[in-house]
């Protein structure tokens, strides 16, 4: 009975410590290490006189048509996400831009990143190197329950939320991560774009960070034990769909009960 006992406690531990399945590691591409060459410098400028300085003025002070590029969370870790995600350029001034299908390839993002950088003296963070073989995919669960769940929703598909600003209430779309990079998440934890908050190294260090992304990452293809998913639209969702059926077969079943009580012939007096 206690040799039983034993391997059943055991199965239970190594059950506990397989809940998430371990994604892919991923480290930071190469292109993000080094200085920046003369020739990146300069294809950096030509891209932004061209399509960026419009906007965001020769000294990237900003205009009317868009913000400034040299004060505040801007550096290298805010233009690459805006750059990489399709988020920037847009054709004209919006209140949230969105994310799409960026015109650039990954060298004239990384010439875009150095120049502003380099030309407008960016106080903003680095481009995060993000690894996810390093996090901890529990420590990752933890931060991003506290940190982000409650605007991405805990299953990371995003959704609508209404915000109040200058007491005019305006709805904001919270994109979900199934087209976001490691480094991407990490950039915009530590820059905040848009309506999202900055989240400084004293509220996420890095190691949390990794941890962040590599649970992030198991978002995308989380191993759903509990039967069918519903497309993973959260808690709401499934309680919905469970009251729905529940209460659809309830009502089949006193439907068919009372029916089938009443073709029952009458016994004869």
């Amino acid at each position: 009975m206690a040799v039983v006992a034993t391997v059943a406690l055991a199965a239970a531990i190594a059950g506990a410590c397989s809940y998430f399945e371990d994604p892919d590691p991923y480290r930071p591409p190469a292109s993000y290490t080094g200085r920046p060459t003369a020739e990146a410098l300069a294809l950096g400028q030509q891209l932004y006189q061209r399509d960026c300085s419009f906007c965001h003025g020769d000294d990237g002070r900003g205009t009317s048509q868009g913000p400034d590029l040299a004060t505040g969370e801007n550096g290298p870790a805010l233009t690459d996400f805006m750059l990489r995600t399709g988020r920037m350029p847009i054709d004209a001034p919006v209140e949230q831009a969105q994310a799409g299908t960026s015109p650039y390839d990954s060298d004239e993002i990384d010439a875009l990143v150095a120049y502003l950088d380099d030309a407008f003296d960016q106080p903003g963070p680095d481009i995060p190197e993000i690894d996810t073989a390093a996090g901890d995919l529990v420590e990752g669960r933890a931060a991003y329950q506290e940190n982000c769940a409650a605007c991405h929703a805990t299953t990371g598909i995003g959704g609508a939320m209404i915000a109040g600003r200058d007491g005019e209430t305006t709805g904001i779309f919270i994109p979900g991560f199934a087209r976001t990079s490691p480094t991407e998440v990490g950039e915009a934890a530590r820059t905040g774009p848009g309506a999202m908050p900055a989240f400084s190294p004293e509220i996420i260090d890095h190691d949390e960070l990794d941890g962040l992304a590599r649970y992030i990452e198991y978002l995308k293809d989380p191993d759903d034990r509990g039967g069918w998913s519903l497309g993973r639209f959260g808690p709401v969702a499934e309680g919905a769909a469970g009251l729905v059926l529940g209460v659809g077969i309830l009502v089949l079943f006193v439907r068919w009960v009372g029916t089938t009580r009443g073709q029952r012939p009458k016994e004869e007096p």
